[in-house]
C-alpha cells in the first residue's frame, strides 16, 4: 500500500463508469491516473440504449452524488422519470406515480449524448490520460474491466418513433423469464428490451413477445437496431485491497433490477480513496455497498420465486401506495428475516467469482 501511495501514476484497466470514477477522484487528489481501454473509444461495449439512474437505493440527491465523486451532473443528458406504466399478463395496465423521480434516464454507449461519453469528456477536461486500443498491463492498480461470466441476458431494439415520451414496465415470464421488460421513449428515440435469465422453459427471444404485445394494444414498435448484452451475479464481493476490482469486475451491481450505475461509480471512488490514503472513508463506502449488495441478492432470489400472479399483486400494491419510492427504499433495509435469508442462501447462486 505504501508503494502505491508514494507513486503518483496509477494505472486503471478499463474505461467504464467505475474506471472513470476512480480516475477523476484520483486526479482531483493530485495523482496521475492512466486509463487503458482495449476498444478504440469509450462506451463501445454498450448500444446507446436507455438505462436508469435509480433514486431509491442511495439517499444522496443525484447532483450531489456526482459532485462527491468528481463529476458535474449538469453536464449529463438525463431525463427524470416520476411516472411509468406497468403491464402484466392478466391485469389492465396501471400507472405508478411519485412526485420525486424514480430514476433519471440516460443513454449508455459511445454516442455524444451518452453517460459514458459525457463522463469521459469531463475526465479529459481534467487532463486524465487515456490509452485506447491496447490491453492493459498486468500491474494495474485498479481493475474495471467488467466480467466474462454471465447469468442474465438482455435482448432489445433501439428505434426512432413519433410516439410521445413514455416509460413502460412489463412483468411476466412471457416477457422476461425471471426478469422484466421495459419500453422507454424519449425525444423520438426508443428502447424496448427484455432482461431475463435462461431456463429450460424460457423464451428463445422474449423481445418478440414484447413487440407483439405492444402492437396488440395499438403501440406500433417500428423496426430498429437490435442489440444484446449480458451480466453476471458474482459473489463474493467487496474486497478492498490491491489490485482493486471495481464495477462488474468486483460484483458491484444491483442484483434485483440491475440498477448498478451508482454502485459501480461508488466502488471506483472507494478504490481511489484507498489509494489516496483515506482508508476509513473507503471502508465505509465498501461496507455500505456490501450491505446493499447482500440485500439485492436476497431480493433477487425472492423475486425469482414469484409467479406471474404474485408479481402482479406486488406491483399493483406499489401503484396504490402514496409513497412507492419509500417502499422501494425499504427493500434495501436489513431486518431479522433478511439476515436469516442471507445466512441460508449466500452460497446458493449461479455465478461465483473467487
Amino acid at each position: 500500500m505504501n508503494n502505491i501511495k508514494s507513486a503518483r501514476s496509477i494505472k486503471i484497466a478499463g474505461g467504464g463508469i467505475a474506471g472513470l470514477s476512480a480516475a477523476i477522484k484520483l486526479k482531483l487528489n493530485g495523482f496521475e491516473p492512466i486509463v487503458y481501454e482495449k476498444e478504440d473509444k469509450i462506451g463501445l461495449g454498450r448500444h446507446d440504449d436507455f438505462e436508469g439512474l435509480e433514486n431509491w437505493i442511495f439517499s444522496n440527491e443525484m447532483s450531489l452524488f456526482f459532485k462527491k465523486i468528481g463529476f458535474d451532473f449538469n453536464k449529463i443528458d438525463s431525463y427524470p422519470i416520476s411516472r411509468f406504466t406497468i403491464h402484466t399478463i392478466s391485469k389492465k395496465p396501471f400507472t405508478i406515480f411519485q412526485n420525486k423521480p424514480f430514476f433519471y434516464m440516460i443513454k449508455r454507449g459511445s454516442g455524444y449524448n451518452s453517460l459514458d461519453t459525457q463522463l469521459f469528456n469531463q475526465c479529459v477536461e481534467r487532463g486524465i490520460k487515456f490509452n485506447f486500443g491496447q490491453m492493459a498491463p498486468n500491474d494495474c492498480e485498479i481493475i474495471a474491466t467488467g466480467t466474462s461470466k454471465a447469468a442474465a441476458y438482455v435482448r432489445g431494439v433501439n428505434f426512432k418513433t413519433k410516439l410521445k415520451d413514455q416509460v413502460h414496465l412489463l412483468l411476466g415470464n412471457k416477457f422476461a423469464t425471471k426478469g422484466y421488460a421495459y419500453l422507454i421513449i424519449i425525444n423520438g428515440k426508443g428502447t424496448l428490451a427484455s432482461a431475463y435469465k435462461k431456463t429450460k422453459n424460457s423464451q428463445i427471444n422474449p423481445i418478440n413477445n414484447c413487440i407483439k404485445y405492444f402492437n396488440s394494444i395499438g403501440m406500433k414498435i417500428p423496426k430498429g437496431k437490435a442489440f444484446a448484452s449480458r451480466g453476471s451475479f458474482s459473489l463474493p464481493f467487496g474486497k478492498l485491497k490491491p489490485p482493486y476490482k471495481v464495477g462488474e469486475a468486483g460484483g458491484y451491481q444491483d442484483y434485483l433490477f440491475g440498477f448498478g450505475i451508482r454502485m459501480s461509480m461508488l466502488s471506483g471512488k472507494a478504490a481511489a480513496l484507498s489509494i489516496i490514503g483515506k482508508n476509513i472513508k473507503a471502508k465505509k463506502i465498501i461496507t455500505s455497498l456490501n450491505q446493499k449488495l447482500r440485500l439485492s441478492f436476497i431480493n433477487r432470489i425472492l423475486y425469482e420465486r414469484l409467479n406471474d400472479s404474485q408479481m402482479e399483486i406486488i406491483a399493483y400494491r406499489l401503484a396504490m401506495s402514496k409513497n412507492p419510492l419509500e417502499i422501494l427504499s425499504k427493500v434495501y433495509g436489513w431486518n431479522i428475516k433478511n439476515y436469516i435469508r442471507w445466512i441460508t442462501w449466500k452460497n446458493k447462486y449461479e455465478v461465483r467469482i473467487s
